[in-house]
């Protein structure tokens, strides 16, 4: 049809638990959009962004326990929450808003095609998904050396 769209998973979850040179996809028990794409037959393609929780500093859940429960409940009761950051000012030499002024490198994985399906079965759901999850690996195991030399740890793909 000529047509594309965008869906970036992750979400709320995912927002709490960005940091600065690591990556953790909350990713392992969200299907919906794989399903969506089975009965709609479009292509998935799979796309990872390198740096882009570089670009601010956030409070950690564990030096910071009762800020993260809080937010953690917020999310329970509203599914969102507002992740508490920082960066630099607009002089770049005080605290703010503003991001920090790191590069953000964006790559672009080998589709994975999908054949169409108005009612897909578990089996077909969980093998497309298992597919993503691999190119997704692959993505990162070729360019983290290139666009993530500083990373604290690998690629996580948690929950």
């Amino acid at each position: 049809m000529g047509r594309a769209i965008t869906i970036v998973v992750g979400g709320a979850r995912e927002s709490l638990d960005a940091q600065p040179y690591q990556l953790k996809l909350v990713l392992k028990r969200r299907k919906g959009f794989v399903k969506m794409a089975i009965r709609t037959g479009a292509d998935l393609v799979p796309v990872l962004a390198f740096g882009e929780n570089d670009l601010y500093d956030q409070f950690q859940a564990d030096s910071h326990p009762k800020i993260h429960k809080f937010q953690l409940i917020v999310k329970k009761l509203l599914g969102f929450t507002i992740p508490l950051f920082h960066a630099r000012g607009v002089f770049n030499y005080d605290v703010g808003l503003m991001p920090y002024r790191r590069a953000i490198n964006i790559v672009v994985g080998k589709p994975i095609r999908v054949v169409q399906s108005s009612y897909p079965d578990q089996e077909e759901i969980d093998h497309v998904h298992e597919l993503y999850l691999q190119e997704l690996q692959r993505i990162w195991d070729t360019w983290k050396d290139d666009f993530s030399p500083n990373r604290k740890q690998e690629l996580q793909i948690v929950e």
